[in-house]
């Protein structure tokens, strides 16, 4: 069935769907209005709704149901800041034989175009995109997934990922935290050692807010990065937007 055309106002729909107390309703409405946005102010409302219902049951509600080849999966939006550089990066990862995946924004930009894809014999995938230099606009993402001859696909509400300043270089430190969402988990940090050459993961742990960042003993030419992790859903979809600052130890 065709979404239905609210004349004047293309989020009269989510409204009346918030209204109704139908979260389920209100995420469809919200995906289908974004094309029909017309103006800053609308662009505006949308993000506000795109918030509350965030923010109300942290995005399980939304109606997005995984296959069952692909039992678990993680989208996650980055900004990378490093010493006199700044890049936005989009990972997935999960459980199952992925082959291919694109996510694709509403001018058709593959933003997953030309990562590298990592398996472990077919179990477990991580796709890791080329450092992006623009900022991860917000907006309604196409995802699409390809495994041995199935393919699923959604349509992903998903918030702007721009200028984060949630830890400050010096000191590295928590500088500021994203607004509270009582119905998500609360927000953690992830330090990690990493090659110089390959950045590959030498040592990583998790921290909770508070806890202090204490490191190995040095071992060679290594890049230290700290990372706050804000995460919630879109349905069975795990939805994490990190801030990370890495740099020579």
């Amino acid at each position: 069935m065709a979404a239905p055309v609210w004349a004047g106002n293309p989020l009269a729909g989510v409204n009346h769907a918030l209204l109704n107390g139908d979260d389920p309703a209100a995420w469809r409405a919200l995906a289908d209005s974004w094309p029909n946005l017309s103006s800053q102010a609308q662009r505006e409302a949308w993000l506000q709704a795109l918030e509350s219902l965030s923010r109300e049951h942290c995005g399980k509600d939304a109606p997005l149901s995984l296959p069952a080849w692909l039992p678990e999966l993680t989208l996650e939006l980055a900004q990378r800041d490093m010493p006199l550089a700044r890049n936005y990066r989009v990972v997935l990862s999960g459980r199952g034989a992925l082959l291919d995946a694109r996510l694709q924004d509403g001018a058709g930009r593959d933003l997953l175009r030309g990562g590298l894809l990592e398996q472990e014999e077919g179990q477990r995938f991580r796709l890791e995109s080329a450092d992006l230099s623009q900022p991860l606009a917000a907006g309604v993402y196409r995802l699409q997934l390809n495994a041995a001859g199935r393919q699923w696909q959604a349509e992903l509400a998903l918030p702007e990922v721009a200028n984060l300043s949630w830890l400050s270089r010096s000191p590295l430190a928590v500088a500021s935290l994203p607004a509270a969402r009582p119905a998500c988990a609360r927000p953690w940090l992830e330090q990690s050692l990493l090659r110089r050459d390959d950045y590959s993961f030498v040592w990583w742990r998790r921290r909770e807010l508070g806890q202090a960042l204490n490191w190995p003993p040095r071992q060679g030419e290594l890049w230290q990065s700290v990372a706050l992790v804000r995460a919630e859903a879109r349905g069975q979809l795990v939805l994490r937007v990190v801030h990370r600052q890495s740099g020579p130890r």
